[in-house]
């Protein structure tokens, strides 16, 4: 066991040792965290410009030094062993601090929206996870909320690290706990999981604005926010007027639907939707920390301008990548659910732009079109959300091979006559489940296209329409369903797709 017998008291904000100590650190440096093991870790903080911190490991009794700066910050990295722990790191300047219950493990940072912020003490199986969360070997940081124009040291709020329990993972992210709990059921080392994430926001907010303003693509997002705060007095006014209308009218017995907010009164009154101030305000703050790598959930927030979200996460997980120079970091994307969406094509376009990010190194994404709801756009069940972003980690990252990790993705359409034969990558064992095949349809020039039926031979999907004798695209879930049933033999639903044949 990792787990010691005593525990001290979790650190507040920026300081672990007392109020007129010298040393401070970050919150993300506290009592209780977990450090990627066999690796190269930073320690940093504030000290008295001019001292010479000296930072001593009791797992190899190892002393290292590190000499402020001007402004009185410093950075250290010291080496890592193989997972284990509990131990001890002491931190000398001006006074001396000690780190306590410090783990060896795995760690990962989780981002993204309102589903992945969705919290456990929510979620629908809470009852039968509050059964095993007690686990010392886990450990728990979540991000403060905090917005900001420019990148930030210091975290919005109190933040340490904590144990995991019932207490400290009811208000953490539900799918982000299953991961980690998977994890550990498997790997049996400590996980540390950080998670930062905030509901409603697009990954515009989460891009360094850096980034954002040095591409004419990236910066989209920000020439509609500067439409929008244009736009905002105006509309806020004509808002009003329809609003006061509205009211006279149900006075009146006049029966309507109430007046809609404009998107430059829904963007602006929420100024965590504004590019760059979650990159700015959450993310900075817990650079240069070591991670094993990032699980990214987001994405319903952009539909409506879907056509830039390929690039948009492209650059995301290259310029993350970059600031924890480390260029291999591994991505764990989830694919967008299933949801009664208003534009079906965009949300299909979408996920296709999240399945495209494979063609990165050592980024792998999930398919969970048959986890959502078609009214519900927060599924209450996280667990199998965080079941199979461990399954791509315990198998790409962990090389666990006989864990099951991906859907059948498409991989060829040829025609046969008046039939399509479509081959998959990861498709053995490949089954409709029910009678036929749902949401496949077919089409004869491209556009206009028709429910298609679809059988399976020789592990590829035959799919076929009586009355269209020479289809040349075919296309699967490619809407708002719920009842997408194609499968392979690991019972991991197939990606959507959308093929057009060369005519």
């Amino acid at each position: 066991m990792f787990y010691p017998l005593k525990l001290s008291v979790i650190s507040l904000l920026f300081f672990v040792a007392p109020l007129n100590a010298q040393i401070r650190l970050p919150g993300i440096i506290s009592d209780h965290m977990v450090l990627k093991q066999k690796s190269n870790v930073p320690l940093w903080g504030r000290e008295k410009p001019g001292t010479i911190v000296v930072i001593g490991t009791d797992w190899d009794n190892k002393k290292y030094t590190a000499h402020t700066a001007s402004d009185g910050e410093w950075k250290i990295y010291i080496k890592t062993p193989s997972a284990g722990g509990p131990y001890t790191i002491t931190i000398n300047g001006t006074n001396s601090v000690s780190l306590k219950d410090i783990l060896i493990g795995e760690v990962w940072l989780s981002s993204g929206q309102s589903n992945m912020e969705w919290t456990l003490r929510r979620d629908k199986d809470v009852k039968i996870a509050y059964e095993t969360v007690d686990n010392p070997n886990i450990r728990l940081f979540k991000v403060p909320r905090q917005i900001s124009d420019i990148p930030q040291k210091k975290f919005g709020g109190n933040a340490s690290w904590e144990i995991c329990n019932q207490n400290s993972a009811a208000n953490f992210s539900a799918m982000t706990y299953y991961f980690a709990a998977n994890l550990y059921e498997k790997l049996k080392v400590p996980i540390g999981i950080i998670n930062a994430s905030w509901g409603g926001t697009g990954i515009e907010a989460w891009i360094s604005n850096d980034v954002i303003f040095s591409d004419s693509i990236l910066a989209k997002p920000a020439k509609r926010w500067r439409n929008w705060l244009k736009d905002y007095k105006s509309d806020s006014l004509k808002y009003e007027q329809e609003k006061t209308a509205w009211k006279q009218d149900s006075i009146d017995g006049i029966k309507r639907s109430r007046p809609k907010e404009s998107q430059s009164l829904i963007s602006i009154n929420r100024p965590h939707r504004k590019h760059g101030v979650l990159y700015n305000g959450m993310i900075a703050p817990c650079v240069p920390y070591a991670l094993t790598g990032i699980l990214w959930y987001q994405g319903t927030s952009n539909v409506s301008w879907a056509d830039e979200y390929e690039y948009q996460l492209n650059s995301l997980i290259g310029s993350w990548r970059k600031v924890w120079n480390a260029d291999n970091l591994y991505t764990l994307i989830g694919q967008l659910t299933a949801y009664d969406y208003a534009s079906p094509d965009n949300a299909s376009i979408l996920r296709q732009a999240q399945l495209n990010q494979r063609k990165l190194k050592n980024t792998y994404v999930f398919c969970s079109i048959d986890l959502g709801e078609a009214k519900e756009i927060h599924p209450p069940a996280k667990k199998h959300y965080g079941e199979r972003f461990a399954f791509l980690a315990l198998n790409k990252v962990y090389g666990i091979k006989n864990i099951p990790f991906t859907s059948p993705i498409l991989k060829k359409v040829k025609r046969d006559g008046s039939s399509l034969i479509i081959s998959f990558d990861y498709g053995d064992g490949l089954k409709i489940k029910g009678d036929k095949l749902n949401d496949i349809f077919i089409s004869e020039d491209g556009s206009n296209f028709v429910p298609a039926k679809a059988y399976i031979k020789n592990n590829k999907l035959i799919v076929y329409q009586d009355e269209i004798k020479q289809p040349v695209a075919v296309k699967y879930a490619w809407n708002n369903t719920v009842n997408a049933n194609l499968y392979n033999s690991d019972d991991l639903p197939a990606f959507p797709f959308n093929y057009i044949l060369n005519k």
